[in-house]
């Protein structure tokens, strides 16, 4: 959004003051690497590449990337508790880069979203999604914007918590590698543009037909 295009400072340390915070949600450690719940992870993790910092460990239960990304100062977050408890991580990181929840943007996926597709939401309940609950818990608001990436529903007798924990599968692996590209892309167009513009340019019905 304007009002975040905070240009971009060499100083990464405790003075360093970013337009904004992006949070992607997922689960530490390797056995959740790559798994449909770390989406949000993936997300920053991209965006990291994009851009020029560096990530490093925060007090506060996180691992920070803080640097320069379309000349923007932004700092990118990846809780470091397990997702349903994200949100006192993301209330400390605001509080530390001197942002309100307008400046926050967060990264997560979505079983009631069709898999593949993507949606930018400005605020709203939590769908459904611990992480986002916690999130809202903690900072007493639901005035968050949000990225959600579409997993779609678990097969027939496979349970949802076991299903957002497995990887994607082979014949996954093309459609969901193009839905996190596009939520990249969400992301970067929300920091130079406002959110009604962005919600048009993403918010389409192109998810992708799960392979049988």
């Amino acid at each position: 959004m304007k009002r975040w295009m905070r240009r971009w400072s060499r100083r990464s340390g405790p003075a360093f003051r970013p337009a904004c915070l992006i949070v992607g949600l997922g689960n530490p450690g390797s056995a959740y690497a790559d798994t449909r719940h770390n989406l949000g992870f993936m997300v920053c993790d991209r965006l990291a590449a994009e851009g020029k910092g560096r990530w490093r460990p925060a007090r506060y239960r996180a691992e920070v990337w803080t640097g320069q990304l379309d000349g923007l100062a932004v700092a990118l977050m990846k809780p470091q508790t397990f997702v349903n408890e994200s949100g006192p991580a993301v209330h400390a990181a605001l509080r530390t880069f001197g942002l309100e929840s307008s400046g926050l943007i967060v990264v997560h996926d979505d079983l009631d979203l069709a898999f593949a597709r993507i949606r930018v939401r400005p605020g709203g309940g939590s769908g459904g999604h611990n992480g986002m609950r916690s999130i809202i818990r903690t900072l007493g608001t639901d005035d968050v914007i949000r990225v959600k990436i579409g997993l779609g529903r678990p097969p027939a007798g496979v349970d949802p918590a076991d299903y957002v924990l497995n990887r994607f599968a082979p014949a996954e692996r093309q459609d969901a590698n193009a839905a996190l590209d596009r939520a990249t892309d969400a992301v970067r167009k929300l920091l130079t543009t406002d959110v009604d513009s962005t919600m048009q340019q993403f918010n389409q019905p192109d998810g992708a037909q799960r392979p049988a």
